[in-house]
């Protein structure tokens, strides 16, 4: 069990914010599989005020995934503030991005922009913190590069700013997903501060959650990549962390069987439904299976869920 503000969860295990992944069906599958609290994609905060994303969409949740964190990015306090005001009805915990590496986004001065200029987190921090009674949490990365490291820098202010609780990817921006994450430096940060710190990065199977919780002291596991195609991950990991359980590998057959499980899960709850979307996850499925390339290749040319649904029979039992 972990808390987070007023906000407890069943466990210590989160699904990251992933822009392009973190669909209805894909959340759902995570909590139904373990994750003791799932987040929203990254939502930029101007365009969820000025009307300019579809605010159905960006706030589809349905109160089987819940506890979920939506995550809100930008650079301007009134607009997070305003932006709050619009998500906070159905948000349990309210997190700003801090890390984003992705170059549009550091170019309109947000994200992991902040990791160079760490000064300027807490007027847009503090700003969301006083606009809702909700928890707020923080999202960084550990610098800019590997000569501006600052993590505790940004954890103090984090802190500082009366957020309920820091993730921590250990990697710099410059660093973007390649290199190895730095689990020292998540450690550090977890001895500076006194709110709950959630580990992030490098966590690809059950063995790596147990081993970042025991080499960084970290109160909580944030999976992002590593739980792409495979929400079963949380059960694994829940199993090895609070029982000691090494479950298996799954099978090829059992992977199918969960790649059919999200569309239908897709078809059910998705707002808005896209065939690529749909298309692109059954590709992350592939990973781990055998032959999973060429599952890749036949996959690719389906033209629509029938067809899809169709070649999974065929190439995963």
């Amino acid at each position: 069990m972990m808390k987070i503000g007023n906000v407890t969860l069943a466990n210590n295990l989160s699904l990251a914010p992933m822009l392009g992944v973190n669909c209805t069906a894909f959340r759902l599958m995570c909590r139904n599989y373990g994750a003791g609290i799932v987040y929203s994609p990254m939502i930029h905060a101007m365009r969820l005020v000025k009307g300019e994303r579809n605010r159905d969409v960006v706030i589809d949740f349905v109160k089987e995934e819940r506890p979920i964190a939506i995550q809100l990015v930008g650079r301007q306090p009134d607009m997070i503030k305003q932006a709050i005001g619009v998500i906070e009805d159905f948000a349990d915990i309210i997190d700003i991005n801090f890390g984003c590496p992705d170059s549009d986004v550091i170019g309109e001065k947000m994200g992991a922009y902040f990791s160079k200029h760490p000064e300027q987190i807490s007027k847009v921090l503090c700003a969301a913190v006083s606009a809702t009674n909700k928890p707020v949490t923080a999202k960084i990365r550990i610098g800019w590069d590997s000569q501006s490291i600052n993590h505790l820098k940004q954890a103090k202010i984090v802190q500082d700013c009366g957020a309920a609780a820091i993730a921590v990817h250990g990697r710099t921006k410059e660093q973007k997903y390649a290199g190895k994450a730095n689990w020292a430096a998540i450690r550090q940060v977890k001895e500076k501060v006194n709110i709950p710190v959630i580990g992030n990065g490098d966590v690809w199977c059950a063995n790596d959650a147990r081993s970042m919780l025991d080499k960084t002291g970290c109160d909580g596991v944030m999976i992002g990549r590593g739980a792409m195609g495979n929400p079963y991950l949380f059960k694994q990991c829940e199993q090895l962390i609070s029982k000691g359980k090494l479950m298996p590998d799954l099978t090829t057959a059992k992977k199918g069987d969960l790649l059919m499980e999200f569309i239908e899960l897709y078809n059910e709850f998705q707002v808005i439904r896209r065939f690529p979307e749909i298309k692109q996850h059954a590709m992350w499925f592939c990973t781990g299976t055998d032959g999973a390339a060429h599952k890749r290749r036949e996959l690719m040319h389906a033209s629509d869920e029938n067809e899809l649904v169709s070649m999974i029979k065929s190439l995963f039992y």
